[in-house]
């Protein structure tokens, strides 16, 4: 829905700075043609507009009309400092019997020798520098003034698309980190699963999920990667799982098995479109992904894949021989698989 230039000229004004509100002075219906002189008028008071307008104001009004990352539940933010980050898992001590612990052959060195934990470490550093750049001429701006509510109508034609374009780019990231997710696996029959139903199907699936579920909330180290002791609370697994069996999984089911409410089951139970396996075709280079056919669905916790950023920003800078303004979007960052989480992947085979 689109926003008034009133409301949205004081939505801006609010965000900016004192010299500024002091520049355009009160916002009014009656006003507000003049303010769109005054914006035209002074190159500094129209900097501050657009960047205050691209850094703020598009975030809190238009995000809404962006296409939005369905997986943005893994994005963490923003990293507080640096650039990388360390995980650190250190394994369970397994108990000594106290017989061998009393024994006087064993009661020196056990007393003086250094007690190693079993600790790992996995090493994460900035892995993407995306850039989303876009233009907003004067003739746009002004324009804008002449209509009721054409700042906002501008705003979400001139940053929709990239602002769509790193939602986007956050989601094939999310799928290419599934992809190179080392997980314990189970195989289904491919044979017997493609005779089925979709309805059927979801079943097998519903089962399934519903099985490690329980299993996963004891301590093992049958379901990550790195072989640690570990556990997973119902609550804390996501359900990767084909947009066209969704449909007919048993939501009830689920949401009990996931300790959830059904209202509260979407978001844990994530529709994708397909499944990605890392290329090692001779066209790797070109083409790293390409389509895991055999992939059923993955079942993860929600330490298993990490995205942190490291700038969220935009930037602008004026042209002023061809009288218009460019600005760039930066979503800088890291995306990890961690592999001291559980993850199992269900294939057919």
């Amino acid at each position: 829905m689109a926003i008034d230039n009133v409301t949205f000229v004081k939505a801006l004004s609010s965000a900016a700075s004192q010299e500024f509100k002091d520049r355009i002075g009160s916002v009014t219906a009656g006003n507000i043609k003049k303010i769109g002189e005054t914006v035209s008028t002074y190159p500094t008071v129209k900097n501050e507009f657009v960047n205050v307008l691209t850094n703020q104001v598009s975030k809190q009004l238009f995000f809404n009309k962006v296409w939005e990352n369905p997986y943005k539940m893994f994005n963490r933010g923003q990293l507080p400092y640096g650039k990388s980050i360390e995980s650190i898992f250190v394994d369970i001590v397994k108990g000594k019997d106290r017989s061998r612990q009393t024994a006087a052959t064993n009661l020196a060195s056990d007393l003086l020798s250094r007690q190693e934990p079993n600790v790992k470490v996995e090493y994460h550093t900035e892995n993407f520098q995306q850039q989303y750049p876009t233009t907003i001429s004067d003739e746009e701006l002004k324009g804008a003034f002449r209509n009721a509510n054409g700042l906002s109508e501008m705003t979400a034609r001139i940053l929709q698309a990239p602002l769509t374009g790193a939602e986007f780019d956050q989601f094939l990231m999310i799928k290419h980190a599934l992809a190179n997710l080392k997980c314990a696996e189970v195989k289904v029959g491919k044979t017997a699963y493609n005779a089925m139903t979709a309805k059927e199907k979801a079943n097998v699936i519903t089962t399934a999920v519903k099985a490690y579920v329980k299993k996963l909330k004891f301590l093992s180290n049958n379901y990550n990667a790195q072989g640690v002791m570990t556990f997973s609370r119902p609550s804390d697994l996501y359900l990767f799982v084909p947009a066209d069996i969704s449909a007919f999984l048993d939501v009830e089911q689920l949401a009990s098995a996931f300790n959830i409410s059904k209202v509260e089951l979407p978001t844990r139970v994530l529709d994708i479109d397909d499944f990605q396996k890392v290329n090692t075709g001779s066209d790797a280079s070109s083409n790293p992904y390409v389509e895991d056919i055999d992939a059923l669905f993955y079942l993860i916790d929600k330490d298993a894949i990490q995205l942190y950023e490291t700038l969220n920003e935009s930037e602008s800078f004026r042209n002023p021989q061809a009288k218009y303004t460019n600005i760039w979007f930066d979503r800088w960052g890291i995306i990890a698989s961690c592999h001291f989480a559980n993850a199992i992947k269900f294939y057919l085979a």
